[in-house]
C-alpha cells in the first residue's frame, strides 16, 4: 500500500511531467523560422473553432523579431525540459517547480496585459489560464510535500 508521501510525489511527478511536455509541444514550432508563420495560421485556426476572438496574429517577416521569436521557443523547450528533469527526483529538485510556478504566473498576468491593451487572439489566454492553474498545481504540491516528508537539517 502506498503512503501518503508516495502518493503525493507520484501525482507531482505526473503533474511535472505534463507541464514540461506542455511547454514543449507548444513551443517547439517557434524555434524554427520557417514554421513560425504555419504555426500562427494553426493557432489562429484553433482560435476561431473555438470562437475565442481577437486578433489575428501576424508573422514578423525581418530577422529581429523573428530571432526573438525562435529563442523564445528554444528558451522555452528548454524550461520544459528542466521541469522534466525536476519530475524524475521532485523532492530534491523542488526549487525548479517553485521558479517554474513563478515564470509562468508572470507570464499569465503578460498575457492578461496583451489581451486587454492590443486584443491578442483569446487562444493565448486560455495558455495562460493553464500556465495558472499549472502554478498551483506546482504550490500545492511543495506545501503538501513539505508538510508530510521529513524535516532536513539544512547545511
Amino acid at each position: 500500500m502506498e503512503s501518503k508521501m508516495e502518493k503525493a510525489i507520484a501525482h507531482f511527478r505526473k503533474l511535472l511531467l505534463f507541464s514540461g511536455l506542455f511547454n514543449i509541444v507548444m513551443a517547439s514550432p517557434l524555434i524554427f523560422p520557417s514554421v513560425v508563420a504555419w504555426y500562427f495560421k494553426l493557432l489562429w485556426s484553433v482560435n476561431n473553432i473555438f470562437s475565442l476572438g481577437g486578433t489575428m496574429p501576424i508573422p514578423p517577416e525581418d530577422g529581429v523579431s523573428l530571432l526573438l521569436i525562435n529563442t523564445a521557443g528554444i528558451d522555452l523547450v528548454l524550461i520544459g525540459s528542466i521541469v522534466i528533469y525536476a519530475s524524475l527526483d521532485p523532492v530534491n529538485r523542488i526549487g525548479i517547480p517553485l521558479l517554474n510556478a513563478v515564470g509562468r504566473t508572470l507570464f499569465a498576468g503578460i498575457i492578461v496585459y496583451y489581451c486587454i491593451s492590443y486584443d491578442i487572439m483569446r487562444l493565448i489566454l486560455v495558455i495562460g489560464i493553464i500556465d495558472v492553474l499549472i502554478s498551483i498545481g506546482f504550490v500545492y504540491y511543495v506545501v503538501k510535500l513539505k508538510s508530510i516528508l521529513p524535516h532536513r537539517k539544512e547545511v
